[in-house]
């Protein structure tokens, strides 16, 4: 009996006969009709896809001719060299840097990357740019307002010795706090004047009046700073005796004597700290306690106002006080100047002094504290063509790859409108104007308010100036010097005399 699967073959079989009995007018023959045209066909379908295939290596590998980059102002890189181009009235300009073809071409787009052969032919121009400006820019939405710092560090000398020098910085976010206003820290710098760092500021000891002495730091050790960080801590009043008209001359009866102007007096009520005054001209004088302790040890208090005698002083009672008080705005003590004499902090271990600045608002934060060592490195200044030196400079600068500062500089509490651009060198770059912040791509970027003491610090590079980028590499002038430096070596000049800078 035959089962299902003979039936199935037999009618299979029967129905190929059939088949190829129309097809091929043979119902025996061997090869199934449609067979070789199958064959064909899917043959000839392997063979195009591996044609395809082919010519798709090949023209990734060998590409043709681009002409995308052939717009005008379009900033070209040769892909196997890395060369840069500007193209324009059918000319290849090669230019000198990223950021003199970002000014040239208007910062439209980004940089095209093309391929040797498609720049084969294209006649070649004079390069064009600024020597010396940043070949890396920071990106806009990388631009920081990080805090700096300006550390007083040290170095072995090649002598042995040990030298003081300057780094320049951004600040590391993990700090030790700020000196407290009773806290401050002696320092002494290079031309030997010793300065008390308080609140952000360098008030300069006179020593010449015993200032040392009578403020209490005779003792002290003060730690060794360089030029670079006094230029950077701005300088506040000298801590120095009153100057007292007329010292010497007689004045009123008090406590029962004929007194001297220029001699002093205490006023102690049980339960509050105790009044100080200054007999001048006109009368009694309120003294801080930083005041009578600067006069009080003033070698010309006791040579005039005491006869050659110490100088000590008077106790008086409220009564007499207030009847023989000063009229309101004679001269007094500098403003300034701590009320009592801070605490002379000693140099922890491991750490550095440094000034932090911090931008808030329109006035940066200005305060000392101590960092560790580790926090406080950088390397020396970029030295190259186009680009001059800080003044005064520091040997090294904390530079960070990627890093960039859009600032303003702030003298004397207001800004001056000049915008530079600080790259992750260290170098400021003064923007020539609006449009070329705008070509940068960095219109719509608020400037960081930072003094210009610290950005007189750092290298300057050439002026960013489309109009200079536009023309031959080789014309113009090279970089000029912060214009603030020419003050900032007056007053160094004033500092190392002994006096103050204005």
């Amino acid at each position: 009996m035959q089962s299902r699967r003979d039936q199935v073959q037999a009618y299979t079989f029967v129905v190929g006969r059939l088949t190829t009995g129309m097809l091929a007018a043979d119902p025996d023959a061997l090869d199934p009709p449609m067979s070789r045209t199958r064959r064909g066909a899917t043959t000839g379908l392997i063979i195009g896809v591996l044609l395809c295939v082919g010519f798709l290596i090949f023209g990734m590998i060998s590409p043709g001719e681009s002409t995308a980059w052939r717009k005008p102002g379009t900033l070209i890189m040769e892909k196997e060299t890395g060369a840069r181009y500007v193209f324009g009235g059918g000319v290849l300009r090669p230019v000198v840097n990223y950021a003199s073809g970002k000014l040239v071409t208007g910062g439209q787009g980004e940089m095209l990357s093309v391929g040797r052969a498609s720049l084969a032919d294209v006649p070649r121009g004079a390069p064009i740019g600024i020597p010396g400006a940043p070949d890396s820019l920071p990106d806009s939405a990388g631009l920081s307002d990080h805090a700096w710092q300006v550390c007083a560090t040290s170095r072995t000398a090649a002598d042995g010795s040990t030298e003081s020098t300057t780094t320049v910085g951004v600040a590391a976010a993990a700090t030790t706090p700020a000196l407290r206003s009773d806290q401050a820290l002696p320092a002494t710098g290079p031309d030997g004047v010793t300065y008390l760092l308080w609140q952000g500021k360098r008030l300069r000891l006179d020593s010449a009046h015993g200032a040392l002495q009578s403020l209490g730091y005779g003792t002290a050790d003060p730690v060794r700073v360089g030029s670079a960080f006094l230029a950077a801590v701005p300088a506040g009043p000298d801590l120095a005796p009153q100057e007292v008209e007329g010292r010497g001359e007689t004045g009123p009866q008090l406590a029962g004597e004929k007194r001297r102007v220029g001699q002093l007096f205490d006023v102690r009520t049980p339960g509050s700290p105790d009044q100080h005054y200054l007999l001048g001209r006109d009368g009694l004088h309120p003294l801080t306690v930083t005041g009578a302790q600067l006069l009080h040890g003033d070698p010309r208090t006791a040579k005039d106002a005491y006869g050659g005698k110490e100088a000590a002083a008077t106790v008086l009672g409220p009564d007499e006080v207030r009847a023989h008080l000063a009229p309101k705005g004679g001269a007094g003590p500098a403003a300034g100047l701590p009320a009592a004499p801070p605490k002379a902090v000693t140099r922890q271990a491991g750490t550095v002094p440094c000034l932090r600045v911090t931008p808030q608002g329109g006035t940066p934060d200005q305060q000392l504290t101590q960092v560790p060592v580790r926090y406080a490195v950088g390397q020396p200044a970029a030295e190259r063509d186009g680009v001059t030196a800080g003044c005064p400079a520091p040997e090294l600068i904390g530079a960070r790859p990627g890093f960039g500062v859009l600032a303003e500089p702030l003298p004397s509490g207001a800004g001056s409108g000049t915008l530079y651009l600080v790259t992750g060198e260290g170098v400021k770059y003064p923007l020539a104007s609006a449009d070329a912040a705008k070509r940068l791509s960095y219109d719509g970027v608020k400037p960081v308010r930072l003094p210009s003491a610290l950005l007189r610090l750092l290298p300057t590079g050439p002026a960013l100036d489309p109009a200079r980028a536009a023309r031959p590499a080789d014309a113009g002038p090279a970089a000029k010097p912060d214009p603030g430096c020419a003050n900032a070596a007056a007053a160094g000049k004033g500092v190392q005399k002994g006096g103050t800078p204005g």
